[in-house]
């Protein structure tokens, strides 16, 4: 699995700092998610938008 560049988690339009460990968790744990889903081609970013 490569490397996690980057990692953004912003809160009602404001950007968190994360950690090392966070980064690396979120990041893996995403693409571990997009890879199990069937794209026609391989991803090179990932956005995701969660309101309520």
């Amino acid at each position: 699995m490569e490397n996690i560049k980057e990692v953004k988690v912003k809160v009602n339009g404001k950007e968190l700092s994360l950690n090392p460990f966070v980064t690396g968790l979120t990041g893996n744990l995403v693409w571990a998610l997009v890879s199990s889903l069937k794209v026609e081609e391989e991803a090179h970013e990932v956005v995701i938008e969660v309101s309520r």
